[in-house]
Order: C-alpha cells, then sequence, then structure tokens
C-alpha cells in the first residue's frame, strides 16, 4: 500500500511542478525583437508601393483608413497576437487588391510598422507562420 500512495504523491508532485513551470513561461511579446532591420527595411520598401497610398507616408492613414503607427493603433492591437494582424495583412490587404502581397512581403512591411512603433528589431526576420505570430503579443506598453 506505501508505495501506491508513494506513487501518487510523485505523480502529483510532477503535475503540480509542471503547472509551475507553464505558469511561469514568459509569452513574447513584440517588445522581445520579433523581427530584423533588413526585413523592415525591405518592408518600407513595399509599403511605399503597396500601402502608403491610402494609409500614408507616414502610417498615419486618413478618414475611414486607421493609422498604422502611434497611440490608435497600439491601443487598437493592444493584447491581440501578430498572427491576427497578419492574416488580416494577407487577407485583406491591399484594399484594392485582397491577398495580392506574398507571406514574406507582408511579413516586412509588419516588420517596418513595428519600426515605426518604435518596438525593438531583434536578430532574426519575422516568421511567416501564422502558429507562430499567433503566440506572440501585441503590448502597448513594455
Amino acid at each position: 500500500m506505501i508505495d501506491v500512495m508513494t506513487a501518487c504523491r510523485s505523480i502529483l508532485l510532477l503535475m503540480v511542478a509542471g503547472f509551475l513551470l507553464c505558469a511561469q513561461e514568459k509569452v513574447r511579446s513584440v517588445w522581445d525583437g520579433i523581427y530584423s532591420e533588413a526585413q523592415a527595411t525591405q518592408g518600407e520598401t513595399t509599403y511605399r508601393e503597396a500601402c502608403a497610398s491610402c494609409h500614408g507616408s507616414k502610417l498615419n492613414g486618413s478618414g475611414n483608413i486607421p493609422p498604422l503607427a502611434g497611440r490608435d493603433f497600439t491601443s487598437s492591437w493592444n493584447g491581440m497576437s501578430v498572427g491576427d494582424l497578419f492574416e488580416k495583412m494577407q487577407s485583406s490587404m491591399p484594399a484594392d487588391k485582397p491577398g495580392q502581397l506574398s507571406k514574406e512581403q507582408n511579413a516586412g512591411i509588419l516588420a517596418y510598422i513595428l519600426q515605426m512603433n518604435k518596438f525593438p528589431a531583434g536578430g532574426a526576420p519575422m516568421p511567416t507562420d501564422v502558429e507562430a505570430l499567433n503566440a506572440i503579443r501585441i503590448t502597448a506598453a513594455k
């Protein structure tokens, strides 16, 4: 009987330890350097060609067209995943030709948008995998 009780306690202890490790796992955010400088530079070129005519050269939007930089942008997307924004870009932008841009082009544009919102760059380019991007949160404040 002691062996069964010891086994049950061990299993319970492992379950609690696993739960605590998962709870302590840091959630990634846009503050963790999720894009590269080179990717943002390339994204700026694509932005100017495909997005600036609607969203403005300074990403400030106009009328019904939302800004892509500043407090309005960060508060609108605060708490959402980078994947949410990426999917919106993939499926509905540019407005006159939705889905025209490749995943790599949209990742570059998104890197540029993050750069313009003063989120730091990292050493690697942003992935184009939506599942990976869904694990990264947009948080207005650090």
